[in-house]
């Protein structure tokens, strides 16, 4: 299998999120430049909830040559003045929040 950049492997990310999301009956707003603290906005009831999305990755032990642990990905201090949300994704499609950013 050929190596993806990180770049498409977070397009790819952003857009199970959003398939994820808008299963969850969510309307879905979408950041069409390519870098800042917000991937994603979405409107729950009357709110809208910035949300950054990242796909999990794993440190790995060059001497196992296989994945050994999670790296936990946690808001920059511009995200946590902001309130964004981080959503993790796998590249399954599994989707699921940090705590890093307590909802309101």
């Amino acid at each position: 299998m050929a190596k993806i950049s990180k770049s498409r492997l977070g397009t790819v990310g952003e857009y199970y999120a959003i398939q994820w999301l808008l299963n969850q009956g969510h309307q879905v707003f979408y950041n069409v430049h390519y870098t800042g603290p917000i991937d994603i906005v979405i409107l729950k009831g009357d709110k809208f909830i910035p949300i950054d999305v990242k796909v999990e990755s794993h440190r790995t032990n060059k001497k196992l040559r296989k994945s050994q642990t999670r790296v936990y990905r946690v808001a920059t201090k511009l995200q946590k003045k902001l309130g964004v949300r981080i959503l993790n994704v796998d590249l399954q499609g599994k989707c699921y929040f940090n705590n890093s950013v307590k909802e309101q």
